[in-house]
């Protein structure tokens, strides 16, 4: 049976003074990815269209747009200790995507509050998985090969040592329209559904500590385990309520 994986994506604390996912009243956001060094003169131009009000003093940076939300395909680089775990992820596997939202009263920068919180942004189920050396028409059903070749980690047409880009089903994926709080100031959604590795509860500012055991990508629910099973219907419940989607559609 299915394990859910938790995948912290976007732009995160480090990146706040000059990259942020704005989240407005009516829950709607728009997903700004997480900024790097590099040469570029002006990385703001290679955020997307709706990203680029949301950044600012890129110059030497750039960024790389994953997950696609479009054509449903995540790529991760699984030998960095943060990604590690995907390389346990399988067909049928879930990628729960999760990240840091600033709430936003207009269309700007100079529109943010700051304040912020964690929050779901969607979910891919895994139809197919590409590894090192493999290329997108690797791809097996018909019209994935297609949406993998638009993902980033195929820029050179092939995937390089250490990547893997996971092909989520059209059917079972999603880019929720309003973003799902995880742990905000009137949502602890995180302390209720997740545990550590251990299974002791998640805390705060003593150990486990919440940040250090969800910031790697991890199998957080297996759905082969019943106390892990009633933590994802907590999960699933509140998907459905905030985001009208169905996270165990067709899992029994």
């Amino acid at each position: 049976m299915s394990k859910i994986f938790l995948v912290n994506v976007g732009a995160n604390t480090s990146d706040s003074s000059r990259a942020r996912s704005p989240v407005f009243e009516n829950g709607r956001f728009v997903y700004v990815p997480f900024s790097y060094p590099c040469k570029a003169n002006n990385g703001e131009k290679d955020y997307p269209p709706a990203a680029r009000p949301f950044v600012r003093n890129m110059h030497g940076r750039t960024t790389h747009c994953d997950p696609d939300w479009d054509n449903y395909t995540y790529g991760d680089y699984c030998l960095n200790r943060r990604a590690r775990a995907l390389t346990r992820a399988k067909l049928s596997d879930i990628l729960v995507f999760w990240g840091l939202l600033w709430q936003n009263t207009g269309k700007t920068w100079d529109a943010f509050t700051g304040e912020r919180g964690w929050y779901l942004f969607g979910v891919f189920r895994i139809e197919e998985l590409l590894t090192e050396r493999q290329k997108p028409s690797d791809c097996r059903i018909r019209g994935n090969a297609k949406r993998a070749m638009r993902n980033v980690h195929f820029d050179r047409g092939i995937l390089d040592s250490g990547n893997r880009v996971f092909v989520g089903s059209r059917r079972d994926s999603v880019r929720f329209e309003k973003a799902v709080p995880f742990y905000t100031e009137h949502s602890r959604l995180l302390f209720e559904s997740v545990r550590a590795a251990d299974g002791r509860p998640l805390r705060v500012n003593t150990r486990p500590r919440w940040i250090s055991s969800t910031r790697p990508c991890r199998a957080a629910w297996d759905l082969n385990r019943p106390t892990h099973r009633v933590r994802v219907k907590i999960l699933s419940e509140a998907i459905r309520d905030y985001a009208e989607f169905d996270l165990l559609r067709g899992i029994h």
